[in-house]
């Protein structure tokens, strides 16, 4: 609003008048007027309004640098352009708070925004465009990548439970990848690359939900080729892991057959 911009330039002014002050009065109105002038930017903020938020925060950062509320200026940068969807500019901020603030008690809320804008470039289902575990996996694997690396430095982060919620969304995405290459070299029987992709899925994917049916497709494919030691053990541990999952009655059926 522009009234509330005029209000923060008030209190931005409000700074150059004490210069001539005594440096005990003039270094508590230097807090006191960096505080005010936050606290404005943030009610602008906290509304959704980041294009007056913004440059709020950017001069809060600029005239006060010694405050403890230029770091969080930056942080409420970095969430404004969170806010608006511009993933790779929120991550470039972020990364330069973790830079420069390495001590700031928010450098796990910072860390986190970075996977979690990672994650919501992940392509989302739409009606007009192929299924998402059929498109290019690079944003999932970036966002995996960095989920893990928070949970890891951050284990008892509050934000740890929703870091893992979308680790397995991930895991679960990448394995629905793997699973539709290998039905897709399946339909050209090129048997071999069929299980490369599945022992990548099971051995890269663990916990995506996806194994029962990897392991079923996988024995299947041993089946095409012979090997049916290697089919036994596929449909046994669908059996012995996956007890309750759709395909272990195929399973048995496959080992009583066997």
């Amino acid at each position: 609003m522009r009234t509330t911009a005029a209000l923060l330039m008030l209190l931005l002014a409000a700074c150059e008048t004490t210069q001539g002050s005594s440096s005990g009065r003039s270094s508590l109105s230097y807090g006191r007027n960096a505080q005010e002038a936050y606290e404005v930017a943030l009610l602008e903020f906290r509304n959704d309004d980041c294009l007056e938020a913004e440059p709020m925060f950017r001069r809060i950062r600029r005239e006060y640098p010694y405050s403890r509320f230029a770091a969080l200026a930056e942080l409420r940068v970095a969430d404004c352009k969170f806010k608006q969807s511009q993933w790779a500019e929120a991550i470039t901020a972020y990364r330069q708070f973790v830079r420069f603030r390495p001590s700031h008690d928010q450098i796990s809320y910072a860390r986190f925004r970075v996977a979690q804008a990672h994650f919501e470039q992940i392509p989302s289902e739409w009606f007009l465009s192929p299924p998402t575990h059929e498109r290019d996996q690079g944003p999932t694997n970036d966002a995996l990548r960095q989920l893990r690396r928070f949970i890891l430095d951050f284990p008892e982060d509050d934000r740890v439970e929703e870091a893992q919620d979308m680790v397995r969304r991930c895991l679960k995405l990448l394995a629905e990848h793997e699973l539709y290459a290998a039905r897709f070299y399946l339909r050209r029987d090129a048997y071999p690359a069929v299980i490369l992709r599945l022992q990548t899925l099971l051995s890269s994917y663990q916990g995506s939900g996806v194994e029962p049916e990897a392991l079923m497709l996988l024995g299947e494919t041993y089946l095409e080729t012979g090997d049916r030691p290697q089919a036994r053990q596929a449909f046994e541990e669908i059996v012995e892991r996956f007890p309750e999952s759709d395909q272990a009655g195929d399973a048995r059926d496959q080992l009583a057959s066997l």
